[in-house]
């Protein structure tokens, strides 16, 4: 008999750690670094940084897999986990160890020597509160009112942990610039509203969690909005941060209530899953805009870029 392992495809494991959604982790993690040094410098820690984080997101979709595994098997039994074509040992074992894999790398971003830029316990630091929300969200939080908020937390600090590699020297708590702690938590209630949104997205017929969502991620973009009017004395933008920033993400703003009004007017699980597949690839637009904002045209071509990869393997891989 073949067992499960050796059943397993890469397709399987793909589907498992939501290959599409990584895309966007790649695009706010550079569009934080870019906020902070305005160029992929030094390259080196932007390596392991971005390495971090994606080991730290693959983690927290194996591990929200394994914590409701008992669920998916009533209401999504096609998945790896649930279908057996993963075994549960195997997914144990790759989820923390990403994890643990995760706040290695990050230490070690924090502390690669660079010419002209100091070491630092940053990112470790960064790296460990963002393990500590993602372990909350999977296990005890997860069906509590409390889940979007802890959902936002692995967004926020996912953000900061891009922008922690790219500081040349560590200040006074909270160690950050307001505006790049303002864009950190606009991107966090954004992704709030977002898992807000998805909630019933199995069985939808629930209007409530979509419009409370929605007005949410609404907040959330506005916030993104401000942040660089939050920034300090001597910082150049290359765009106009008072109306030109603004009103980009305003655009961006227009497609997502567009079709988050589709889904309140028909709430069917296809509907909300495709709101919610759009609201997850709209925060590359939204990191390429952040990364025009602080490092130009090209920097923000290259980050929108890494929407094709992610609407490519969007259709044919689910991304909730």
């Amino acid at each position: 008999m073949t067992s499960t392992t050796d059943r397993a495809t890469l397709r399987d494991w793909c589907q498992l750690v939501r290959l599409p959604n990584v895309f966007t982790v790649l695009a706010d993690t550079t569009a934080a670094f870019l906020l902070v040094a305005q160029e992929l410098d030094p390259v080196a820690r932007y390596v392991l940084v971005i390495a971090s984080v994606v080991f730290l997101y693959w983690s927290g979709m194996i591990l929200n897999d394994l914590w409701d595994l008992e669920v998916d098997r009533r209401e999504r039994p096609g998945r790896p986990l649930p279908a057996g074509r993963i075994q549960v040992a195997a997914a144990r074992r790759a989820g923390w160890g990403l994890l643990l894999f995760g706040i290695l790398l990050a230490g070690l971003a924090g502390y690669f020597p660079v010419e002209g830029v100091g070491g630092g316990f940053l990112p470790a630091g960064v790296a460990i509160l963002l393990a500590i929300s993602v372990v909350l969200y999977d296990g005890p939080v997860k069906r509590t009112p409390f889940a979007p908020i802890m959902m936002g937390a692995c967004r926020f600090f996912s953000f900061l942990l891009g922008a922690s590699a790219a500081m040349t020297a560590v200040g006074a708590f909270p160690f950050f610039s307001n505006h790049v702690l303002i864009i950190a938590a606009g991107f966090g209630i954004y992704i709030g509203g977002v898992t807000l949104m998805a909630r019933g997205e199995a069985v939808g017929g629930e209007r409530l969690p979509l419009i409370s969502g929605f007005a949410v991620t609404i907040i959330g973009l506005a916030i993104i909005a401000a942040g660089p009017q939050f920034a300090d004395g001597g910082i150049v933008f290359r765009i106009e941060p008072q109306r030109q920033f603004p009103l980009l993400i305003g655009l961006l703003a227009f497609t997502i209530i567009h079709r988050a009004m589709r889904a309140v007017a028909d709430p069917q699980p296809r509907a909300i899953q495709l709101n919610i597949k759009h609201a997850i690839l709209t925060l590359i637009p939204l990191s390429a805009a952040v990364s025009l904002l602080s490092a130009g045209p090209v920097a923000g071509l290259l980050v929108f870029a890494l929407a094709v990869p992610a609407m490519t393997l969007g259709s044919f891989l689910r991304v909730t």
